[in-house]
């Protein structure tokens, strides 16, 4: 594997720093040597620890996504994202998103995330129904991720019962039926990304969010 150098962090902190069109062109091919290329190449080394567990996932430089921003709707209007990031899913395409891992890097590091992130809304009142009629499945769930060493990260939360909930505001995963996401995240160090152990930790959350993905998946079924 190309490992990441410290060439990628410099020139995504050079990114951050020079957002503009004329620096980019300027460094593109740079971006795409250091940083673009071996991240691809790391998706792949995971997806092959993965092939043969519990958790199959896929990804590879056709799921990741551009650096060019859609700034249409947005009041920042710097051209390019000064992140590299992609996903891993059981199809190994960026079409499945629902119970995928993201990673990304960034100019001091980076960060991996795994799970359901802002379902739509028909999607997430699935997985709460299975939490109220399956608790003790749900709570099997959080015990392990607890065992981990993790949990669900705190993000997300609706500050009142989602619609068609009310009633439920006193059962013991309220707090849990107000989530809007239920993904898991573990930083990733600079060091990680030098030495290679990035792959290892993607590969192990990958690995540790499986039981909560067949959770959700099942309920979405």
């Amino acid at each position: 594997m190309t490992l990441i150098s410290k060439t990628s962090f410099d020139l995504l902190d050079q990114l951050a720093r020079n957002n503009t069109k004329d620096w980019y062109d300027a460094h593109k091919a740079d971006i795409k040597t250091h940083c673009l290329a071996p991240f691809g190449e790391m998706l792949e080394h995971v997806s092959n620890r993965l092939m043969d567990s519990d958790r199959p996932l896929e990804g590879s430089a056709k799921t990741m996504f551009r650096m060019h921003r859609d700034v249409r709707f947005s009041k920042d209007k710097t051209p390019y994202k000064s992140s590299v990031s992609g996903v891993l899913t059981p199809s190994g395409t960026k079409a499945e998103m629902a119970g995928m891992v993201y990673v990304e890097m960034n100019a001091s590091g980076g960060w991996v995330v795994g799970g359901f992130y802002k379902l739509p809304t028909a999607q997430l009142s699935l997985i709460r129904q299975r939490i109220i009629d399956e608790p003790d499945a749900f709570q099997t769930v959080l015990d392990g991720l607890s065992d981990a060493g993790t949990g669900l990260a705190d993000m997300d939360r609706l500050t009142r019962m989602p619609k068609g909930f009310s009633e439920y505001e006193d059962h013991p995963f309220a707090e849990d039926i107000k989530r809007k996401s239920f993904i898991i995240r573990a930083d990733v160090a600079m060091a990680s990304w030098l030495n290679g152990d990035v792959t290892g930790i993607v590969a192990d959350l990958a690995c540790t969010v499986g039981p909560l993905v067949k959770f959700g998946k099942t309920a979405l079924a």
